[in-house]
């Protein structure tokens, strides 16, 4: 959906996802279900309505549909050419965008975090924004997905959603893929110092070996993005950088972890993502943990499944590498990470 976004508004037009409450405290209020929420109960779907049942299950049989998933991006582009924008935001607006998008206003978010929290839910906003290799879209469109995350951090803190509101945060909406593609080959043979990136956060001209001069430029912005958001939200709203794809997850880590070293030394404001259906992410956790003691600063961790085990196996098959996703779904619940810890779940 967030391809076609521009189509409809930009800043207030969040996803909203939920973390069960018994594994991240989330507010308790009298007369409702308790944090023990089942959805086998039929209580866990006593704040919606008949038609927003219906058009779940309308929604959810389509996307069970391989044809209909696998070719959407262009059954969205014939029907906009049929359509026209005023008939395809008419079409999208009350049935897929409603039912994945939190609001378009305020007033609507709040109405959907309040039903989450009702329901012993912890919800947390997100902005769905984020790109791929070859997807670029210029500091312009970067700067303006900024503007769009700050004023998520200040919707987050001045509502009363949850007692420790928090939110999702994707790299690759503030800084080129490509160029995080590029850093990820770059640290593999030669590692950044956290302490060069925090020094770029504060302003200063650092200069990256490896990168040429509009490449350096990019991720200065891009590294200047990510220390307004986090200077926004410390001490009022917890930030959750998401993970991505694998070839450019170790970038994602490092500026994250950056941010951890500047704003994460009394509490743990910045967190960062480790997708458990991977083979590596314990020993990524292990090696972050070690980091994090050494340079004196609190690590935040969200634990995720993941997301994109297709594309992962498909470019290690065509690459000639191991999969690095688990076999099987039993492969991931016994994963250390999933037995072992208590974990928010995206």
């Amino acid at each position: 959906m967030s391809r076609w976004r521009p189509s409809l508004p930009h800043v207030s037009s969040l996803r909203l996802l939920g973390s069960s409450a018994s594994r991240t405290a989330a507010v308790q209020r009298p007369g409702r279900l308790s944090a023990a929420l089942a959805f086998e109960e039929s209580g866990a779907f006593g704040v919606k309505s008949l038609g927003e049942l219906l058009r779940a299950l309308c929604i959810f049989q389509l996307c069970s549909f391989p044809v209909l998933v696998n070719n959407c991006g262009k059954l969205l582009t014939v029907a906009r050419a049929l359509l026209g924008r005023r008939g395809f935001s008419l079409l999208l607006r009350p049935t897929v965008y409603a039912q994945f998008v939190a609001g378009e206003n305020e007033s609507e978010i709040s109405r959907s975090m309040e039903k989450m929290s009702s329901l012993g839910l912890r919800p947390m906003l997100a902005v769905p924004i984020e790109e791929d290799l070859g997807e670029s879209a210029g500091e312009k469109r970067y700067d303006d997905n900024m503007e769009a995350m700050l004023e998520c951090v200040r919707m987050s803190h001045r509502n009363a959603w949850s007692k420790e509101p928090m939110m999702q945060l994707k790299v690759t909406a503030l800084l080129s893929p490509d160029l995080c593609v590029k850093v990820t080959t770059l640290i593999s043979r030669q590692p950044y110092d956290l302490n060069l990136l925090v020094r770029a956060m504060d302003g200063e001209p650092i200069e990256f070996p490896g990168l040429n001069e509009s490449e350096v430029a990019h991720f200065l912005c891009g590294l200047q993005r990510l220390n307004k958001i986090a200077e926004a939200s410390v001490n009022k709203v917890r930030v959750l950088v998401d993970a991505e794809y694998t070839y450019m997850n170790p970038t994602l880590s490092l500026v994250t972890m950056a941010m951890m070293k500047k704003f994460n030394k009394d509490d743990a404001w910045i967190w960062n993502t480790y997708q458990c259906y991977l083979k590596e992410s314990g020993s990524l956790l292990a090696e972050a943990l070690r980091l994090s003691s050494d340079e004196g600063f609190c690590l935040g961790v969200k634990l995720v499944r993941g997301a994109y085990m297709d594309k992962e196996r498909k470019l290690a098959e065509k690459e000639g590498r191991l999969d690095p996703v688990h076999q099987r779904w039993e492969d991931t619940n016994d994963s250390p990470l999933l037995k072992d810890s208590d974990h928010v779940c995206d």
